[in-house]
């Protein structure tokens, strides 16, 4: 159903249900009538004007796509500082080690709160600085270019066995069918090259997203609040407009907080959790997850 017509529904439907309630106070006066239930919470905040749901956006890793992340990282990284190594004759070990530091600095958003730069304007500036080797300069960018889009795709081997996430089409087809807005909220420590071969693997290069994020369009990693709060501004969007969902108990929740509410498809319990399930079960049960979301708009406005 869409989420639209459901909010349409209610005001309609608490709008009858008020002049039922009169109805029946009057009806009372003269003898006759039945009681009629007060209204819930719920039904009072609809009745005050709800923020609504507007967009969804997903991560991507172990939420859209199956993966052994970690396989792939290890790939991804060693052939890349392979490349950086013999581009800047250097060690292979040491490059690694440097270009490990470089990313754990990059994920940790250990960058003053005036630093705009972009994640790939950091990454290579700091990889310049510290390996001596100039990513921005035409011909070696192009080198990174063309392995993240010829080479890379054809990594997936039966260690990383990337693959569609069962119920990831389903619940991005629910999202869409509900008239919602959908963007890919990938953690943005990786080139777009990367992003959309593990897309390709997903089969997920044709999904609706409005908005794909990547090292060259956001100025910080997850979970960090400026992460969620700038890619929002890009799509005109407000925190409490927009669901998270995501597989992460730390990535996948702003910290700190900022009003965005999270539907969880990990492992665990964590905290702030909006509703908790598999990726199967939010394409089943969508629903069920707009009235969460609408009934942690009611426990925020109360608290």
């Amino acid at each position: 159903m869409n989420c639209h017509f459901l909010l349409v529904w209610r005001l309609f439907r608490n709008l009858v249900n008020d002049c039922l309630h009169k109805l029946t106070i009057s009806s009372w006066a003269y003898g006759f009538g039945v009681k009629y239930p007060k209204p819930t919470i719920l039904e009072r905040f609809f009745e005050k004007g709800a923020r609504v749901l507007k967009a969804v956006v997903f991560d991507m890793d172990e939420t859209l796509l199956s993966i052994n992340l970690n396989a792939f990282i290890l790939r991804y990284f060693k052939d890349v500082s392979s490349m950086l190594a013999d581009i800047g004759r250097r060690s292979r070990g040491g490059t690694m080690a440097r270009l490990g530091t470089i990313l754990v600095d990059l994920n940790a958003n250990r960058r003053s709160s005036t630093d705009n730069r972009t994640n790939l304007e950091f990454y290579q500036e700091e990889v310049e600085r510290r390996c001596g080797i100039c990513l921005s300069d035409p011909l070696i960018y192009e080198a990174f270019t063309y392995y993240d889009r010829e080479v890379l795709p054809y990594k997936n081997d039966e260690l990383i066995n990337a693959h569609a996430m069962p119920g990831a089409h389903a619940a991005l087809q629910t999202v869409q069918d509900a008239g919602l807005r959908c963007a890919l909220f990938t953690n943005p420590s990786f080139p777009q090259g990367a992003i959309e071969c593990r897309m390709g693997w997903g089969d997920l290069a044709d999904a609706p997203f409005e908005l794909v994020t990547h090292m060259g369009n956001a100025t910080r990693c997850k979970p960090d609040a400026t992460y969620y709060l700038e890619q929002l501004q890009v799509m005109g969007l407000e925190p409490h407009e927009v669901l998270m969902v995501g597989n992460d108990p730390k990535r996948d929740f702003p910290s700190p907080a900022c009003g965005i509410q999270t539907a969880y498809v990990g492992q665990g319990k964590p905290n702030r959790v909006t509703w908790r399930g598999t990726m199967e079960g939010f394409a089943r049960d969508f629903n069920a997850v707009v009235e969460a979301f609408y009934e942690h708009q009611v426990a925020d406005e109360l608290s």
